[in-house]
Order: C-alpha cells, then structure tokens, then sequence
C-alpha cells in the first residue's frame, strides 16, 4: 500500500509547485477558482447593486446608490498611479484615505469596503473585491448586460497612496498629468469620466457647492443631481444629453451653477467633443467604457502578477472536501456547479474517481441539481454529492468527462465536522479554532509533527478593510479512528476582521487542501468517537 500512497503525495508536491505561490503559499489558479465562485455564487456579493437604483446601506429615499460607488471606487483607486516607477493603481490603498477631500462621500469609502470585506480571505484581496465590486456592478446596469474581463492576483497597500485624484475644482492641465501619470492619455480620460458619469449622481450633502438644493425631496434626501435621465442604468444618455443640449445636459458638473465645478465640461471640450462623439452610439459607448474598465481594473504595481481572464466554465465545483466518521470512513463530499447561457442542464452530474496509474472507481452520479438565474450568466445548477472513498490510491475527480478535474489527498486532511470554533475561548477573548486532521497511521507514527495553520482576516488601523494574518500550532496525537492517527491543535488567532478564514495542515514538505472554517461542525466533545 505504501507504494500508491508515495505517489499521491508526490503528485500533490508536484501539482503545488508547478505554479508560483504567494506568501500563503495559494497559486494564482486557485484564488481564479474562487473569484469564479463567487461570480456564480446564489445572492452573492451582487445582490448589493440588484437592481442598479438600490443602496445598500441607508435609507432607500437619501438618493445614493451603491452601484454608482462601486463604480466611483475603482477610479479613485486607481488614478493615482504612477506607471513610471511602477507604484499604486487598482491597490485597496483607498480604504486608509476615507478622510481625504478628493474622496468626499458620506457613504463612500467605508460603506463599500465594509460591504466588501464579508467576502475577504486568503484567496480574495480587497483589491480583487473592488474589481468583483464592478463586475457586478455593470451586470446589474448594463442592459445588456455584458461581462467585464475581470483577472485576479492583485496585492492589497498596507497604507495609503499618494493624494491626486481629480476635483471638480481642479483646472484642465493638473486633470490630464494626472490621468496621464497613471497611463492614460487625453482621449481616454475624457471617456472614462464619460463612462463613470453614466450612474450616479453629486449629492448636495457631500458637495453643497456644486449640487443645488433644489433637488432636495422626500424621495431624494441627500440632494443628489444626477448626470443623465437613466441614472440606473449604463447607457450613453449622459453623452447624448450633452451634445444635444437636452434632459440634464451632462448634469451639474457641465451646466452646474459653479462654474468652477464644471471639471467634466472643461474634460469633454479640450479636444472639441472629438471623442464624445465618437461615443454616440450604444455599441460604441459600451466598447470603450469596457475597454477603460478593465485598463483600470490591470492598473497595478509592477510587482503584481495576474491571472488569465476568468471566464465561468461550464462545470466547475462550487465546493469539496474530505471528511472521517468516527468509525474510520473516509467520505469526498461537496457540490458540483454548472453554467449554461442557452442550454438546459442535466437533471445530475456524473463523476469519478481517479487512481494512480490512470485508472477509475467507475462512475458516480450526484443528487438532483437545484437552479438559480443568474444575470449575466444564465442558469447556474448546483449538484451535492457525497461518495465513500474506498480505494487508498485515489488521486483526484474528474466531472462530465474531464470537464473539470481536481486533485484528492486522502492521506492527510483537515476534518471540518470534528473541527470547531469558540467565541471568546481564547485567553485574550476572542474565539478559540480547534483543528482535527487525519493522517494515515503508516504516514504518521508516534513522534511525528504536524503543522496546522490558520489563514484570518484581522483589522487594520485606518481602515475598515481587513488583511490576512496566520496562525500555526504544533498539532499533537489525539487518538486513532481505523486507519487514521488523528491529531489536534488550539489556535488562538486573537481579533479577527470581517471575512473568510481557512485552515490546512502539513507533515513534512507534504500540504492538505486548504479548508473554510465555515464548513467547521458543532460537536465540541472531546471524544471524537461521539461526534
């Protein structure tokens, strides 16, 4: 048996090592996977900006909308850049400049990122929330609608950028060395403000010197002067409505009573409305705002790699993992995910289990899958599944035919339903994680160490965006279930910040797949046996 075992770890060392890792040892692939979750995920972080008009958080007649701040975040991130020495861009740095002028909004920066954060982990930086923040955001207003080429691997600022984001107040020259610094030159930034200036609106709470009172009523408390007639949705009325003198004529920052204010009309003018223009019709206005989009969104410091495209596969897994009864048998459990635009799915998924060698187990069939729409994407079906695993020298499973595949460890893995949490267990109050993984005892003899780490958001000063933080425990022996040694660790990771953390384990050079806690059981018996 030993034989067929060295094998499924060397092929987990080799699958973990073909990619670059970064400093949670996660390759770029996995944290795609994730991001591709997410996408499909029922009533993810979407339903935040479904449908486009709805804020979030505050009161439904204050007139802001969380969708046009989505929008807004990823330009007054990113905008700051200096493509020369390579430093800021898409960064998160914005969550440590709430305070700043230039990013004025009573529901802006905070808001957004404390929304955000509920979907931060070791596999999401905020950096790539405020991109999912856009994606989502334009699917939901777009009429289309139309999905934005959306890459992940970006790296979150520990502090804040440098100060520069364009005012309204700012004079034309100053506007496009800006722009300019960070990449983009005059005809795109005309047209990236035009695109922004599509949702939203300049609130006479934020800027009483732009936004006239007289907008103020019972449906719009906050005063907001919008910059089109279709403020919930992203269309090109702002630019039709500027050229043609009509509707809100381009909105207060072209015909505001503030001349000084008028920064879009100054933008839009300084090449004589050549590119406005050239964004007249529908088409052509969603060509270029998404090309700028995604300029933005891969505006990062020179030192960030990132992924592919994510396009949702047709099959991939919306999530597995390895689980041990008390009597010793191993089970793989999870839920597979299909995405079909125009096609209807199957009524359940087919699977199996390969083996060293290139063998299988024979095929398996999943339970009924249940549906959802999902805008954008079409119909999403999820497809639980729980098999017992039989064969010591299982090495992954394979989807539909090798749709999707995916490596399986069952010699060494964290086991969510005898793991827990405590709140404020831990000597300094907080909540106390107990991890329980199984070994193979052939593996894992008396004297052998074990490692187990706990990946967790925790807070930050001066912003509301949180960062990943570790921490490891030497794991001990615990008892043994069949053929497993089982062995357990307490961590105690003190505060955690809003997020999702995870956990895994490691013997030697030799790593399990990551777990969520969220996945952690209920027993806190200490006998394992009775849980």
């Amino acid at each position: 048996m030993l034989f067929p075992i060295l094998l499924i770890l060397l092929s987990f060392l080799q699958h973990a090592i073909s990619q670059a890792v970064d400093a949670n040892g996660i390759t770029l692939y996995e944290k795609l996977e994730v991001m591709e979750r997410l996408l499909l995920e029922f009533q993810g972080l979407e339903t935040s900006v479904n449908p486009c008009k709805f804020f979030q958080t505050g009161n439904p007649a204050s007139g802001q909308q969380t969708a046009a701040e989505w929008v807004r975040i990823v330009f007054h991130d990113a905008i700051t850049a200096d493509i020369a020495a390579g430093t800021g861009g898409l960064d998160a740095s914005i969550g440590f400049e709430s305070d700043r002028a230039e990013n004025t909004g009573l529901h802006f920066v905070n808001d957004t990122i404390g929304i955000f954060s509920n979907f931060f982990s070791a596999y999401t930086s905020m950096a790539d929330i405020i991109g999912l923040g856009l994606a989502d955001s334009l699917i939901s207003c777009d009429p289309t609608p139309r999905l934005i080429k959306l890459r992940v691997g970006r790296k979150d600022a520990l502090g804040p950028g440098p100060t520069g984001v364009p005012k309204p107040e700012d004079d034309l020259p100053s506007t496009l060395a800006t722009f300019a610094k960070a990449g983009f030159n005059q005809s795109e930034a005309i047209a990236s403000v035009a695109c922004g200036h599509s949702l939203g609106a300049v609130h006479h709470v934020n800027f009483p010197e732009i936004a006239d009172p007289s907008v103020i009523n019972e449906n719009n408390l906050d005063g907001g002067d919008t910059f089109d007639s279709t403020t919930d949705v992203f269309d090109n009325t702002n630019v039709l409505e500027y050229l043609n003198g009509t509707g809100k004529k381009g909105g207060p920052l072209v015909v505001g009573h503030n001349e000084t204010t008028r920064s879009d009309l100054r933008l839009f003018k300084s090449d004589n409305n050549a590119t406005i223009k050239t964004m007249t019709s529908a088409q052509a206005f969603q060509d270029k705002c998404y090309t700028l989009f995604e300029k933005m969104l891969n505006t990062v410091p020179s030192d960030v790699v990132l992924s592919d495209v994510i396009i949702p596969r047709a099959w991939t897994m919306k999530e597995s993992h390895l689980e041990l009864s008390s009597t010793g048998v191993v089970s793989f459990l999870g839920e597979i995910t299909s995405n079909f635009k125009s096609d209807t799915p199957p009524a359940t998924a087919s699977f199996q289990y390969t083996t060293v060698g290139g063998g299988n187990t024979g095929p398996q069939t999943s339970q009924a899958g249940a549906s959802y729409t999902k805008r954008g994407y079409g119909t999403v079906t999820n497809y639980a599944f729980n098999s017992i695993l039989n064969s010591p020298s299982i090495t992954g499973i394979s989807v539909m035919n090798g749709a999707y595949t995916a490596p399986i460890n069952p010699n060494l893995f964290v086991i969510p339903s005898q793991s827990f949490r405590k709140s404020g267990s831990s000597p300094t109050g907080g909540p106390q994680f107990i991890i329980r993984v199984a070994v193979l005892s052939t593996l894992a003899p008396i004297g052998t160490t074990l490692t187990t780490k706990l990946y967790h958001p925790t807070p930050q000063a001066l912003t509301l965006a949180p960062k990943v933080a570790t921490a490891s425990a030497t794991m001990t022996l615990k008892t043994t279930v069949g053929s497993y040694n089982i062995f357990q660790a307490v961590i105690n990771p003190g505060a955690l910040g809003n997020g999702r953390s995870i956990v895994d384990v490691k013997l030697g050079t030799t790593q399990s797949a990551k777990v969520s806690t969220l996945l952690f059981g209920t027993c806190t018996n200490d006998v394992i046996t009775n849980c």
